[in-house]
């Protein structure tokens, strides 16, 4: 019995081999976009290994409506942040819903200000400043997951990946406080605010 599956898997293997070096199949086809490992990327033309990598950081893109993608994993490294976390100890509450606070900055009319998108927080996680000022908000996902920047009733709703950063304008509303979410991780505490100096 295991002479027969001996011979059986060399004669396999001599079919192959053979069927490898066989001169009349011609040259290879070069399929377009087989790429690094077949799997659509292509390399640079420059060769150059830093290229690999793709840029520094890569655009943000307006959201789909919706936090309807599919996750995986367990824990803090599911996908979308669609499992709800426990809040942080220092967190605060802001409109009736928790934020994970990772701190305040102040901002003027026509200023801008840098903000970190992490694992459900954003930083500064409360921006104050006068009423009706309009603001350039520079974004930059600093997690290993994509995040989500959205104001509602104004339109905002800006989704950026790993390794993402862009900016977008927004505006203090006439008084008291206009929330802004993540809407894959709102539930997990990423959310903050934007409120009037009074």
């Amino acid at each position: 019995m295991q002479r027969t599956r001996t011979a059986a898997f060399v004669l396999a293997l001599g079919f192959v081999v053979t069927a490898c070096q066989s001169d009349t199949i011609g040259d290879p086809v070069e399929e377009p976009r087989a790429g690094l490992g077949g799997m659509g990327i292509v390399p640079p033309s420059s060769g150059s290994p830093t290229e690999l990598l793709g840029p520094e950081f890569f655009p943000c893109h307006p959201g789909k409506g919706d936090a309807s993608y599919t996750k995986y994993g367990v824990g803090r490294m599911r996908r979308g942040g669609l499992e709800r976390e426990e809040l942080e100890p220092d967190h605060i509450v802001i409109d009736g819903h928790g934020v994970n606070f990772h701190g305040r900055d102040r901002v003027d009319d026509g200023g801008t200000i840098e903000m970190e998108m992490d694992e459900d927080y954003f930083g500064p996680s409360v921006l104050k400043g006068p009423a009706g000022a309009t603001v350039t908000i520079e974004l930059e996902n600093e997690g290993v997951r994509q995040h989500n920047f959205s104001v509602r009733g104004q339109g905002i709703d800006l989704t950026c990946g790993v390794r993402a950063r862009d900016e977008v304008e927004v505006v203090f509303p006439r008084s008291g406080l206009l929330a802004f979410t993540c809407k894959f991780g709102d539930r997990s505490g990423m959310r903050g605010a934007l409120v009037v100096e009074g």
